[in-house]
């Protein structure tokens, strides 16, 4: 495993470093102050139709039930909102699943909004809370960079085996929380909506939800579109926080200075381009597991953070103008590693 590590940490250099190097390569044209870009007058605007689809496992699918998706049309319609509401929930999906199928969803769809309610699978068959909300923080990431806005919700009650599996509101539901913070993304509690004396009338087998629950979800995400009174009216840009998994192992916090220059980092340099993009989703699908290994081996903890070291320089010289030092830069890590190899190598004949 330790070997994998060292392997991961490595590709994460390269790749992360060239895919910024692209895109800062190619700066994006914009127009200077005072200077005229187009004269053609501007044609009428159109109101176009937004798209909402609604992501998720058999509880968003509407196994057993009609779908909130269905609900949450008519409230729409009901209100006179120009909205096409298109449900893409998938049975038996876990979040690894959607965080992996969703950049296929964002491409096809092109959704305006995107209406996250994934986990209770994970919760139910003992995935780790740190993945489950790392893989929904991918949603999110993937989301906002494909230019929708994302609304997250709360993972719904579970007492299929007879009691509440208490971990859904003590350990997933509040990590989901602040990974929505973090992003800026309006978070859903639909848990708190369904929870409590009523659950018993909104589910028909502990956890899937019947008709009665469905139309408490649709009224809960529906309140929270701007249609509905909500203020949901933003998301997409930069992601604010979370993902960056391995540092976050290795350093042991979100607001460690190191964790927080990566972050920047990324949504500057890796999510305004399509290789950064794709480095990000791929990244998001396998480092949780490997920051889970660091995460509990404090020795290993201190190695990553020196070969980070070298992504670390590159992302502080790009954030501050200073990229013509990165050739410099590279050149010093190269001769630091063979140096060290050298000592290493002499000193097993000594």
């Amino acid at each position: 495993m330790v070997k994998q590590v060292l392997i991961t940490i490595s590709l994460l250099t390269a790749v992360a470093a060239s895919s910024a190097w692209a895109d800062f390569s190619t700066p994006p044209s914009s127009a200077e102050d005072g200077q005229t870009v187009d004269a053609t007058p501007a044609a009428p605007a159109v109101v176009e139709t937004l798209r909402i689809v609604t992501y998720g496992d058999s509880i968003t699918a509407g196994y057993g039930a009609t779908p909130y998706s269905v609900y949450l049309q008519q409230m729409l319609d009901a209100k006179g909102c120009n909205a096409v509401v298109i449900n893409q929930g998938q049975n038996g999906q876990t979040t690894n699943d959607g965080a992996r199928l969703i950049g296929n969803v964002l491409a096809a769809r092109q959704p305006h909004y995107i209406l996250i309610m994934e986990g209770a699978n994970d919760a139910r068959i003992g995935i780790g809370a740190y993945a489950t909300v790392s893989w929904l923080g991918s949603m999110m990431d993937q989301a906002q960079a494909a230019g929708a806005i994302p609304l997250i919700s709360a993972i719904t009650p579970d007492t299929e085996s007879g009691s509440e599996n208490r971990s859904i509101p003590d350990i997933y539901n509040p990590g989901i929380a602040t990974e929505a913070a973090n992003r800026k993304v309006t978070y859903v509690d639909n848990y708190t909506a369904l929870a409590g004396a009523n659950w018993g009338l909104y589910n028909y087998d502990g956890l899937h939800l019947n008709d009665a629950g469905q139309r408490v979800v649709a009224e809960q995400f529906f309140k929270a579109l701007p249609c509905g009174g909500g203020g949901s009216g933003s998301g997409s840009g930069s992601s604010g926080g979370g993902g960056c998994f391995i540092a976050t192992a290795a350093y042991g916090s979100l607001l460690e200075p190191h964790v927080v220059l990566l972050r920047d980092f990324r949504d500057r340099y890796l999510l305004t381009n399509g290789p950064g993009r794709s480095f990000v989703s791929t990244y998001y699908t396998y480092s949780p597991p490997v920051a889970d290994y660091i995460a509990g081996h404090g020795a290993l903890k201190m190695i990553v953070r020196i070969l980070l070291l070298p992504l670390i320089a590159c992302a502080y010289l790009l954030l501050h103008g200073l990229w013509y030092l990165i050739p410099l830069t590279i050149i010093a890590a190269v001769l630091c590693t063979l140096r060290l190899a050298g000592l290493r190598k002499r000193t097993q004949y000594v």
